[in-house]
């Protein structure tokens, strides 16, 4: 046996009609990217070149730890470890191996010759590299016809793994790009999904301001709003905060917008937060895995500015009762949804929204801001926020996201950003 190392040189040795046919098969590569193709023409080369019976290509399952036959001419597929046999030890040890009497070499396995009745007279293999020469399969030339393979044999095989590398590594980049391309397609779809789940323009309800704003921390976010008139003439207000951010938390968030929308459409008479929250969580309870929850503030307001309410683990809620009165910061009543089976039945006391009184529900990513310091934007900072602007709510958001920018010193985000401002203008009445 023979064996030369991997990165032996390669440049000399080889006549003039063997390098025209090497290069028949570089100008495949610029001309085809059909890896198939490319690889069997390779094998066929190798023949002809090599002057042998046979020839394969083996490439590299990592998920497996093999090395399996893409193209085997005159068999069938073959598998093997990835370090085991003449092939394994070539693809491992980065290595051109000669082997002139495969039967007296221990690393030689004879099954296959056995179940077929082919007899392997004489082996030569050579690593496949990557632009990185990082082994990515092996190339094998079987028996040689005349005598035993030759020094211009290791150089010409050496050329056509290199030609078999770059075409493995060009394909799989390919595949990789595509890939890409392809989620990137899939994520631009999920993004404008979720964008027209969330309210394309705010229901006018006489005598409120109302304004929402969101700002996913990827392509997708976790976080979700929704303002819609219900038939009985409140106002429907929906936040939503899904567990991470991304596709899934998207979904999860969005099932959970879409169960209350349905809730309130199929309910007769006046429907009920705490009630319809209730469902949902058995709903989710049965559909999520325990570690993916829902934090979720659901109200209704009336036109006399009573609001009935239930917050799922969503919080604090802010709410101001009138003009002049202090910011209250309002606990969730119950736990996150699908944090338990059940929730609590511990529906609060509706709020009454006065002249200037307002209502925010944000959720924890703004509260939860962090400056490049590692500091927190805070329930407090965003409380004295609010008593400086006496703007309507729609103001307000523009210059919270100016401090949020500000505090952050970035545009983006680490987490999801969602608000939503209800405030009883000089109209109301009630």
């Amino acid at each position: 046996m023979v064996e030369v190392p991997g990165n032996s040189d390669a440049a000399g040795g080889v006549s003039a009609a063997h390098m025209k046919l090497v290069l028949e098969v570089s100008r495949l590569l610029a001309v085809t990217t059909d890896l198939d193709a490319l690889l069997q023409q390779i094998a066929e080369s190798t023949v002809r070149l090599l002057h042998c019976e046979r020839a394969s290509i083996w490439l590299h399952d990592s998920g497996a730890g093999q090395l399996w036959t893409k193209v085997a001419l005159g068999s069938g597929e073959i598998r093997v470890a990835a370090d085991a046999g003449i092939v394994g030890t070539a693809f491992s040890k980065n290595q051109v191996l000669h082997v002139p009497r495969p039967y007296e070499d221990a690393r030689f396995n004879p099954a296959n010759d056995r179940r077929t009745g082919f007899v392997t007279h004489s082996l030569l293999a050579a690593p496949m590299l990557d632009f990185g020469a990082k082994p990515v399969g092996v190339i094998q030339a079987v028996n040689k016809l005349t005598k035993e393979f030759t020094d211009e044999d290791l150089v010409l095989i050496r050329l056509l793994a290199d030609q078999a590398g770059v075409a493995v590594q060009r394909n799989r980049l390919q595949l990789a790009a595509m890939a890409n391309a392809q989620l990137k397609r899939e994520m631009d779809l999920a993004r404008k999904v979720q964008e027209a789940m969330l309210p394309s323009h705010i229901p006018p309800m006489s005598g409120f301001d109302i304004a929402g704003w969101a700002k996913p921390a990827s392509i997708t976010g976790g976080d979700c709003y929704d303002l819609w008139p219900l038939a009985d003439g409140r106002l429907g207000i929906f936040v939503g905060d899904a567990s991470g951010h991304g596709i899934a938390p998207a979904l999860v968030v969005s099932q959970a917008r879409t169960l209350v929308r349905a809730l309130c459409d199929a309910s007769v008479g006046k429907c009920d937060p705490h009630s319809i929250l209730t469902m949902i969580n058995a709903r989710l309870s049965e559909d999520l895995e325990p570690t993916r929850f829902i934090t979720a503030f659901l109200g209704f307001l009336s036109p006399d500015g009573w609001l009935q309410w239930q917050s799922a683990g969503h919080g604090p809620i802010l709410f101001r009762e009138s003009a002049g009165a202090a910011v209250q910061l309002l606990e969730a009543p119950v736990p996150p949804l699908n944090a338990l089976p059940e929730l609590l039945d511990e529906s609060p006391a509706p709020l009454k929204l006065n002249h200037g009184g307002e209502l925010v529900v944000m959720s924890d990513g703004i509260f939860e801001s962090f400056s490049p310091s590692d500091k927190l934007f805070g329930a407090p900072r965003v409380v004295e926020s609010l008593d400086s602007c006496r703007g309507s709510p729609a103001e307000y958001i523009t210059k919270l996201r100016a401090e949020l920018v500000d505090w952050q010193g970035k545009e983006e985000p680490l987490d999801d950003q969602t608000i939503v401002i209800v405030k009883a203008n000089a109209e109301f009445s009630g």
